[in-house]
């Protein structure tokens, strides 16, 4: 007769299918709070935009109050990104129950909710500067309440969680989580793809490796991840002028497994934004931690970024190529895949290291073993 778990969890999520990245990576955590303990989910809906409807935060609410009735000594794990407004104000309700174990994932480091007053019914022309009042003054003290009143907060990078401590002038500890993957074991050496994953904001952010195709061996391809409809139009005419549309392949939006297969397949990964990926120091989101970026790590990947959030304290170990933003990154990130391209013993090596940091920080295990010493 097994004896029953020492510990339990109600997790607050949205999971696949789903398009909000937090989707993907709790479908993986889940998995890391089952070898700890019984999981019962409360389901966030798919769409990240139901998450600042006022009605759905009051349904969370009402829905938390009651399971935990019956589940009063488990831990309410609850992942907050973006304008998670739902989720924070569901939190900051029964966190203010006496004894109860609150969790929080924070995904935007330095901000937790992203604006706590920024409803669906405000969040537009009209109503946010009411939004961001709101959000700065009583907003901003229910944070700081929810963030001290919690049992652990967490974050995916040591980075994120000294910016939010010091954001919000927190005198309690911030935990740093690893981002959780699914490291392979599927061959590096013979691929001959580059991916650049989804979703990619404008076409400037990978038109120059469309024009460096010809360059390349014909047996190289490239892949791009969704884009919006007129980024692909204006990618698929480059592709004509430049003779190589047979070796451009546009996938759209995928299901996880698609999504999965594309990282499998791929040779080198380039996560390049041109005007780069923090708008101003200190905003929502600055030490976020990619997804993509921790897949391509788990499958072997050689990866070109200038992603320099909360992930890139660990490039060095993964063995990741960066390069700078504008002019001089692109021409730094055109030069980094030629050479990954042609340097194979290079490209193999450094999608093995990349892979290796996986397994050791990133897989289920790893992770399980860092939150075990939470419980």
């Amino acid at each position: 007769m097994t004896s029953p778990p020492e510990v339990g969890f109600l997790y607050v999520t949205r999971l696949p299918p789903s398009p909000s990245g937090v989707a993907l990576y709790a479908s993986v955590f889940a998995e890391v709070l089952e070898t700890l303990g019984e999981v019962t989910v409360v389901r966030l809906p798919a769409a990240p935009t139901s998450s600042q409807s006022l009605w759905c935060g009051v349904r969370l609410a009402r829905e938390l109050r009651h399971v935990t009735q019956f589940r009063p000594d488990s831990i309410l794990v609850v992942e907050i990104a973006g304008r998670g407004v739902a989720e924070f104000w569901a939190a900051w309700a029964v966190s203010r129950s006496r004894g109860r174990r609150v969790w929080l994932t924070v995904h935007d480091a330095p901000a937790l909710s992203g604006g706590a007053f920024f409803t669906a019914w405000l969040d537009r022309r009209g109503g946010r500067r009411l939004a961001a009042a709101l959000s700065g003054t009583l907003g901003a003290a229910a944070e700081r309440g929810l963030l001290a009143r919690a049992d652990r907060v967490l974050c995916l990078s040591n980075r994120g969680a000294r910016a939010l401590e010091q954001h919000y002038r927190l005198s309690r500890h911030v935990d740093h989580v690893p981002h959780v993957a699914h490291p392979t074991t599927s061959a590096v050496r013979g691929r001959r793809e580059i991916l650049v994953p989804g979703y990619v904001g404008s076409e400037r952010d990978f038109l120059p490796l469309i024009r460096l195709l010809p360059a390349l061996p014909v047996e190289w391809t490239l892949v791009v991840g969704a884009c919006s409809a007129e980024a692909k139009r204006r990618a698929l005419t480059e592709a004509d002028c430049a003779q190589v549309a047979d070796r451009v392949r546009m996938l759209g939006f995928c299901t996880e497994e698609e999504i999965q297969a594309a990282f499998d397949r791929a040779a080198v990964v380039a996560r390049w934004r041109r005007d780069g990926w923090v708008a101003s120091p200190g905003s929502p989101g600055s030490f976020a931690v990619s997804g993509p970026l921790i897949s391509a790590m788990s499958n072997g990947c050689a990866i070109v970024t200038n992603d320099n959030r909360g992930l890139a304290e660990s490039f060095a170990d993964a063995g990741v190529m960066t390069v700078a933003d504008g002019d001089t990154g692109e021409q730094e990130m055109v030069d980094a895949v030629r050479r990954l391209v042609f340097d194979e013993h290079d490209r193999v090596e450094r999608g093995e290291t990349g892979r290796r940091h996986a397994q050791q920080v990133h897989s289920v295990l790893a992770v399980a073993d860092v939150v075990r010493g939470f419980v």
